[in-house]
């Protein structure tokens, strides 16, 4: 058994792997008791930092290169490579010689030659026949862009147009080389009476202002209120009585005839009104809502607050998206009502009344159109998700859409 501490060698080739311990000589004869361990010294001065050169920029410089790169060289090679040529500077161009001797002499080459391409021009047309001319022009219309041709028509009109302006009257040479012009009698055209039945003017014209004192406080309560206000502040703009009658309230004869009246027996589905939270809102309470709550609108009762499903359905059209937010959102309520069973149970009168109202108007599928849109306003197709959601989460997704080749219950 080897000492604790001791080298020795273990014999894997033996069958017990038999133990052989070294001796000193054979530690110091090894090569591995060459390997020692690291010791670290004391040094007694620490070894100075390096000093780089001060440079102006406080960078440091650039190192160049003392051999060229591959690149560089593979390049200078190839051009090497190349036989020089014949003429070594450009031979100048013969449009430069042509613009220096124009230059020198005072010769415009370029009219010269569209003049010489002019003549030669006519001269062929001279020498054609008129079959010639048409079977050519015939060809021109059939190769070239109708586009292109009316263009060029376009500008051979303002050509002539310009050449006829520019042309130099025989009678004003006359006169100025002291020849009389040529007398010429010119009739005056004859003049037109003025339309006796002629209408007035149409344009508008903003008058001055009034003085401050001439505006009289008007009373809201006077019957006349509206047509005074008009012919108050603006006397001059034509006026419709109509287009002021949505101010008036409603006369005791139009309240009595309205749909939503309290006094009324029965009231037709298609009436009936509901609030933004989906809610039934019965006649006689429609009254006495305040207009602060904003359920009032120039519908079919104005006195009325609520709104109606065609109503709302309407609204669920309109191009202004903000509308259209509004009548999704109260349509989901009212369909999650109705589908929950808060307006009757399934199959009664009302719930198959406004089932029957909702096929017919097609909310729901305005509401579809607008949550399968690719683009458009964020909202109201985030409001028309949330209606259909609300509608199949009810338990209504049986109702509200006709199947094909269904009709409308009666």
């Amino acid at each position: 058994m080897a000492i604790p501490g001791q080298r020795f060698e273990l014999d894997l080739d033996a069958n017990d792997f038999t133990v052989k311990p070294l001796s000193e000589h054979d530690h110091f004869s090894s090569p591995v008791s060459m390997i020692k361990d690291l010791q670290e010294h004391d040094s007694e001065s620490p070894p100075p930092p390096p000093v780089f050169r001060s440079t102006k920029s406080g960078f440091p410089e650039h190192k160049s290169r003392f051999n060229a790169s591959s690149f560089k060289q593979r390049q200078e090679g190839a051009r090497a490579r190349i036989p020089p040529t014949a003429a070594s500077r450009l031979e100048p161009s013969d449009r430069a010689i042509t613009h220096q001797v124009a230059k020198k002499y005072g010769v415009d080459f370029d009219s010269q030659q569209k003049a010489d391409i002019e003549e030669e021009n006519k001269r062929r047309i001279a020498e054609m026949s008129s079959e010639d001319i048409e079977e050519a022009r015939a060809e021109l219309m059939k190769t070239l862009n109708p586009a292109f041709l009316e263009r060029l028509l376009k500008r051979a009109n303002i050509d002539e147009d310009s050449s006829n302006q520019n042309s130099w009257p025989e009678d004003a040479e006359n006169v100025l080389q002291g020849h009389p012009a040529h007398e010429n009698v010119i009739s005056d055209p004859p003049v037109q009476k003025p339309d006796q039945t002629s209408s007035g003017p149409t344009v508008h014209f903003p008058a001055p202002p009034r003085l401050q004192s001439e505006y009289v406080p008007l009373d809201t309560n006077d019957p006349s209120f509206l047509s005074e206000l008009k012919s108050h502040y603006f006397p001059e703009i034509s006026h419709d009585p109509q287009s002021l009658s949505w101010l008036q309230d409603p006369t005791d004869t139009e309240e009595q005839e309205s749909l939503y009246n309290p006094e009324r027996d029965s009231f037709p589905p298609s009436a009936l009104r509901f609030g933004f939270n989906g809610r039934l809102i019965p006649p006689k309470e429609s009254l006495d809502i305040d207009v602060k709550q904003g359920l009032h609108h120039h519908g079919d009762a104005p006195s009325s607050a609520g709104y109606t499903i065609p109503e709302l359905s309407l609204l669920a059209r309109s191009s202004l998206p903000n509308q259209r937010c509004v009548a999704y959102q109260v349509l989901g309520r009212i369909l999650y009502r109705i589908g929950r069973g808060d307006f009757g149970a399934r199959g009664s009168d009302l719930q198959e009344a406004l089932w029957y109202t909702i096929e017919h108007e097609k909310p729901l599928e305005v509401m579809m159109s607008e949550a399968n849109r690719q683009s458009g306003h964020a909202s109201a197709k985030a409001y028309a998700t949330e209606a259909l959601w609300l509608w199949r989460q009810g338990g209504g997704g049986d109702r509200g859409v006709l199947k094909p080749g269904q009709n409308l219950a009666k």
